[in-house]
């Protein structure tokens, strides 16, 4: 199998049954492969419902459904690790824009830079009023991290990071800067505290 090289596949070539055991740790699949044919067998219930049900899907659809298939826990906190830094550098380099050096704007540039994946491939679809672009996502990983970027770069998302907790939150209104009214009143709290010893340093 030929694979592009990212986090976690190192080589970009792997024996299918190297690359099977990535995704079954317990049971194996009972596979074979004939020239650029492949296939499993299945002897249980739920892999034959599955395998007919997905008969003309792409083949990593239905493997993907069988009932041994896992995805690795630290493939999974690397992933979400990633998406909360990336979404977390993007929010601070804006918030933090007028306060922070031209040094640390590139350091928050080059991080985000690093986030990246394979991108899904597409293809054109004639419906009804007009063509339109449909996304081929052949695993749940570069679906949701297309979705992700998708939401990162759109001015009208409801993704928001709170101005006082720093914390994740989806906002009600457009506008809303913090996840809740305590957090609001806080960080007025802490401003006019800040402002006020300000005044003081300023008269002495």
């Amino acid at each position: 199998m030929y694979l592009p090289k990212n986090h976690f596949i190192k080589e970009e070539s792997l024996p299918t049954e190297d690359y099977l055991a990535y995704f079954y740790p317990f049971d194996k699949p009972d596979f074979r492969k004939n020239g650029v044919e492949s296939g499993w067998s299945v002897t249980d219930r739920e892999g034959i419902a599955i395998t007919m049900a997905m008969g003309s899907s792409p083949q990593a659809v239905a493997m993907g459904l069988q009932k041994e298939c896992a995805e690795r826990y630290d493939w999974l906190v690397k992933e979400f690790t990633d998406w909360a830094f990336t979404f977390m550098t993007s929010f601070l380099y804006y918030m933090d824009f007028d306060t922070i050096d031209e040094q640390t704007r590139s350091l928050y540039r080059q991080g985000i830079s690093a986030f990246g994946g394979i991108a899904p491939t597409y293809r054109i679809a004639l419906e009804k009023d007009s063509p339109v672009i449909v996304w081929d996502f052949h695993s749940l990983l570069i679906m949701v991290q297309m979705c992700f970027s998708f939401m990162l770069t759109d001015k009208d998302s409801d993704m928001r990071m709170c101005k006082h907790c720093k914390k994740a939150f989806v906002a009600s209104r457009k506008g809303n800067e913090f996840c809740s009214q305590k957090c609001k009143n806080q960080f007025n709290v802490y401003k006019s505290r800040e402002k006020k010893k300000g005044n003081k340093s300023d008269n002495r």
